[in-house]
């Protein structure tokens, strides 16, 4: 308990080495790695002055070594022979990417994954350019409502009528424009509660959306009449 209370009043402070003194018989690894589980931290106080070794705009550890801003790298223009000697070039060609090798990640053609928003996406070609990773992956869903109903305009999205993302019979598809996705998500029970009710906590949108759906229908119909309103205005 003692040594938990010097730990306390000192670690944040101190250089570790130093705390040897405070606490005999204990080493460098065992003081950081109680103060770890103790949940202690060097302050920020502690490295502002550089003892902790960390860089930063208040010290100048490192300063000589530092890349300077606007300042091109040492070996910008030049070329691999300038700097490297023939035996150091010679031992690098050992790791370099071989003429049409593919990096060890690749995945063959038909290869799905899901996107960061959800989406199903398909492998069916195998660029090798700099945007290649996302050139190569379309949309299933979009993929099969083209092999169904024809080429997709510009200005609309396929949408999933029942919101299951994984559903990929084409009866399940319905194509909608920009304008009306946005409008449709606008005016969900969702949006309605978090812009209009100004309700951001998630569990209490939730909450509401469950017990209190004639409140979001009222509002709904509000925002509806006020825009019809607005729009005949504007027409005048």
């Amino acid at each position: 308990m003692q040594e938990d209370n010097i730990l306390r009043e000192k670690y944040p402070d101190l250089l570790t080495s130093d705390l040897v003194n405070f606490l005999p018989g204990r080493t460098y690894s065992s003081i950081t790695g109680h103060a770890n589980v103790l949940g202690i931290k060097k302050s920020e106080l502690f490295y502002s002055l550089g003892m902790g070794g960390r860089i930063s705009n208040c010290n100048d550890i490192g300063i000589d070594t530092r890349f300077k801003i606007n300042k091109p790298g040492w070996n910008k223009g030049k070329k691999q022979k300038d700097y490297m000697s023939p035996e150091k070039i010679e031992r690098t060609k050992a790791t370099r990417f071989k003429k049409g090798q593919d990096p060890h990640n690749t995945v063959p053609l038909g290869t799905e994954r899901i996107s960061k928003d959800g989406y199903v996406e398909i492998k069916i070609r195998h660029l090798k350019n700099g945007e290649a990773n996302n050139k190569n992956f379309v949309s299933k869903h979009r993929m099969i409502y083209q092999e169904h109903f024809g080429p997709i305009p510009e200005n609309c999205n396929v949408e999933f009528i029942d919101g299951n993302r994984m559903n990929f019979e084409p009866s399940n598809f319905i194509l909608r424009s920009k304008i009306e996705n946005f409008l449709k998500n606008t005016m969900s029970d969702a949006s309605v509660v978090k812009r209009f009710l100004r309700v951001k906590e998630l569990e209490l949108v939730n909450r509401i959306i469950k017990d209190m759906p004639e409140v979001i229908k009222l509002k709904r119909n509000a925002i509806k009449l006020n825009q019809k309103i607005n729009k005949k205005e504007n027409a005048k």
